[in-house]
């Protein structure tokens, strides 16, 4: 009976031993931290559409990850050379799944705008051009060159000009054109110099007479002197007389007093047609009075 209960527990002691040889290592927390950011890259990589942009190596990594997980537990040197193998799968899936993920992303359109202050110039000024752009990486002005994808000019165009802005992005091209309008400036008014007509003396007849006199013929000669060196002046000469004699004797009187004048011109150079003569008698007298010393001016 001792025997046999010996065997028993010797049966017992060696199955408790064969089941603690069983028991599964626990990973050390170092150990979980890595399978976790390897768990990690993979799950960005599905968020990234790996399955149509990477599905070989997504299927490695996953197969990498859960083959290391078991090597740890059952087996911990072997285990620790798949994790290091998983890290590096699951970085080779993010590296080929990242560029087909974000080229299949929509890149925003660029934007542009471009105006010119003032628009309108007089040729000689300057206006300036001012610009922005949203989305872009590059950006020119056409007849200018490249510039800033946002900024500011100065421009001093001789004639009308439309400037043209591109800017370009992942996205696209876009363009915006403003245009300076240069109009000649006003012509420069000159100062308007009035020309001052000189004053001629009158010239005087002995009574009853239309023969020009000596002291008249100076102030002849300086006029027929001025309408030489003004062909575009014209001249009106005026024959008057006193009141003594008739009305009609009077204008017969001032008419031939005044075509001497005229005559004298004439034989000076000046084209008749230049000079005209009309007779006021004795209607517009100088000095009204009626004795010889206003007769004398009349």
């Amino acid at each position: 009976m001792r025997r046999g209960l010996a065997g028993i527990v010797f049966v017992v002691f060696v199955s408790l031993l064969l089941v603690q040889g069983c028991a599964k290592r626990q990973l050390t927390k170092s150990e979980m931290d890595r399978v976790s950011r390897v768990e990690a890259k993979i799950a960005e990589a599905e968020r990234m559409d790996a399955k149509e942009c990477a599905p070989k190596e997504l299927a490695k990594a996953k197969v990498a990850l859960e083959h290391a997980r078991h090597e740890l537990v059952e087996h911990h040197e072997e285990g620790v050379e798949d994790l290091k193998y998983a890290e590096k799968v699951a970085d080779e899936l993010l590296e080929k799944t990242r560029p087909c993920f974000e080229a299949k992303q929509v890149k925003p359109a660029p934007t542009a705008s471009l105006s010119a202050d003032p628009e309108n110039i007089e040729k000689g000024q300057c206006s300036t051009l001012s610009w922005s752009s949203e989305n872009a990486e590059t950006a020119e002005i056409e007849g200018i060159g490249a510039v800033a994808t946002s900024g500011s000019r100065e421009v001093c165009p001789e004639e009308t000009s439309t400037y043209t802005l591109i800017a370009a992005g992942p996205g696209g091209t876009a363009r915006a054109t403003a245009t300076v309008t240069v109009t000649a400036p006003p012509p420069v008014e000159k100062p308007v110099v009035k020309e001052e007509i000189p004053r001629f003396e009158n010239i005087h007849f002995d009574f009853d007479r239309a023969d020009i006199r000596p002291d008249a013929k100076p102030i002849l000669e300086a006029l027929g002197k001025y309408l030489l060196s003004h062909p575009d002046k014209t001249v009106l000469i005026e024959g008057h007389c006193d009141e003594r004699g008739t009305n009609e004797y009077n204008f017969a009187l001032g008419e031939r007093r005044a075509s001497a004048a005229k005559a004298y011109l004439v034989n000076l150079g000046v084209s008749a047609d230049r000079i005209k003569t009309v007779s006021y008698g004795e209607e517009r007298p100088l000095d009204p009075g009626h004795n010889e010393e206003a007769w004398a001016k009349n």
